[in-house]
């Protein structure tokens, strides 16, 4: 399957969880209001930092390996079943620790049933194997399975969650969607690959997992920890602003993660056949993607910022705007490091730097979260992860650049920068010009949309987006032509 449909499906499914979370999102936060918003945030926060812990890097192993023998039926039971027997042994030890420190923790004790809830989540996560079907690019299945069981959370959500005392059954909702998924994802492997003991060899991929999994615990000690970390010096209400903030940015940069997840497993398939000229075209579309979207939404976004909370999440949430405005620059770092880690570092095995730039992080992160936050609590915690992942975007760079893994036109970076003008004044107008959030979005949303449209059909031209405005053009010209 093309990169073209896999993209699409992997944009779909990304979509579903994203434009879920648009739906879901705004109601809770009006039903819980802002403290119990921030009680799931925190205990959510901290069932996926265990959920780390469990998975070891496993899913982004996963992918490149199954990739990788994906064509030899032989091998892909050998590494499926080998990296299903790895992940359950971590499991063993991360569920052991998980109900030891529900009960001795006082923080976590006191939500003590949403953590035996969310225990489900622990388990059911770690057998997910979604990492199985991206490996294969069975990007289908899993966006068409992720839609059906958001469809019907959704349903369950809005029938059985009405007041702010319906906590526990909102979790409840969102974990069993998980199991569902879980277990619709293992019956449907059977087509592919079998369930075995024989031919298992963990051996290869121990260092591996040491270095990503380090990686991925490494990288939530600025990403994962500072939530919980806020959880334990401020109370509920700071969290549930900074997990508001977060929100917002997660759904925006999950339209570009959708790319760079289709994305992995084919790069590392061209690395395997050596087709490395291809492998640099990709690079260069994919940073020309990622300005082309990224920039103008952190202009809007950040500038547009109060009508946005207030849209999402009603009167109460003020507290999260300047949060957001502080991480939403963070869908062009991220973003940077997504291309240059996942796309090409990992594809070439670069892992020990992965692995380097993931302990600076963790080093800033911790200091930075042990400093600002008791004192300034969610708007710390929003500038400690804005500067530790520009710390380890800016490793990236310098690392990719010295030893020339990449290359990249700064001509179509000066076009980009150039047209920021436009949106920088649109949007500041519209800012001041109306006072209902509804209609400032919207106009925003036309008037932006516009401005990208003309400046990519006139000024920048970037191949791919160009490419699909003159196709859509091109059908608008054969429609009024037939009329």
């Amino acid at each position: 399957m093309g990169i073209k449909k896999n993209f699409l499906y992997n944009l779909f499914l990304t979509l579903s969880n994203y434009i879920t979370g648009l739906i879901v999102f705004p109601y809770i936060s009006r039903v819980f209001g802002v403290s119990n918003v921030g009680i799931v945030g925190f205990v959510d926060n901290t069932i996926n930092y265990f959920i780390l812990f469990a998975t070891m890097g496993i899913g982004t192993i996963g992918a490149r390996e199954i990739a990788r023998v994906k064509a030899n039926s032989n091998n892909l039971n050998s590494v499926f079943n080998s990296l299903l027997a790895l992940s359950s042994f971590f499991l063993v030890i991360v569920v052991m620790t998980y109900f030891l420190l529900i009960y001795s923790v006082p923080n976590f004790f006191q939500y003590k049933n949403l953590f035996l809830i969310g225990s489900a989540k622990l388990v059911f996560t770690v057998y997910s194997i979604e990492w199985f079907y991206r490996g294969i690019e069975n990007f289908k299945f899993i966006s068409i399975r992720n839609g059906a069981v958001k469809f019907v959370y959704l349903i369950l959500i809005f029938l059985f969650v009405n007041n702010e005392s319906d906590v526990e059954v909102y979790f409840f909702i969102t974990v069993l969607s998980v199991i569902v998924s879980s277990l619709i994802n293992l019956w449907y492997s059977r087509r592919f690959v079998s369930f075995s003991f024989k031919n298992i060899s963990v051996t290869p991929f121990i260092k591996q997992v040491l270095y990503i999994g380090s990686y991925s615990l490494l990288t939530s000690m600025y990403t994962t920890f500072n939530i919980m970390y806020l959880g334990f010096v401020s109370d509920s209400t700071e969290v549930g602003y900074y997990w508001t903030a977060l929100k917002v940015y997660t759904i925006i940069l999950g339209f570009y993660t959708a790319f760079t997840g289709v994305m992995m497993p084919r790069m590392s398939g061209l690395v395997v056949r050596m087709e490395l000229d291809k492998f640099e075209e990709l690079i260069r579309k994919s940073f020309d993607l990622l300005l082309s979207f990224v920039l103008p939404i952190i202009i809007a976004s950040t500038i547009l910022a109060p009508e946005i909370i207030f849209l999402l999440s009603g009167a109460g949430y003020e507290g999260a705007i300047t949060p957001m405005q502080i991480v939403m620059p963070l869908l062009l770092v991220v973003g940077i490091a997504q291309v240059i880690a996942i796309q090409v570092l990992m594809p070439l095995k670069h892992d020990s730097q992965i692995l380097k730039a993931s302990i600076i992080g963790a080093v800033i992160g911790v200091l930075g979260n042990l400093i600002l936050v008791p004192k300034y609590e969610s708007v710390g915690t929003a500038c400690v992860l804005l500067f530790t992942e520009t710390v380890v975007t800016a490793y990236y760079v310098i690392y990719s650049h010295k030893h020339k893994v990449i290359s990249y036109s700064f001509e179509m970076l000066k076009k980009h920068l150039v047209v920021l003008l436009p949106y920088v004044i649109v949007n500041v107008i519209l800012n001041t010009l109306f006072s209902s959030s509804v209609i400032t979005i919207i106009i925003a949303l036309t008037i932006n949309g516009v401005i990208f449209f003309l400046s990519h059909l006139f000024y920048i031209k970037n191949e791919f987006v160009y490419k699909y405005i003159m196709e859509l053009m091109g059908k608008i010209k054969i429609l009024l032509i037939n009329k």
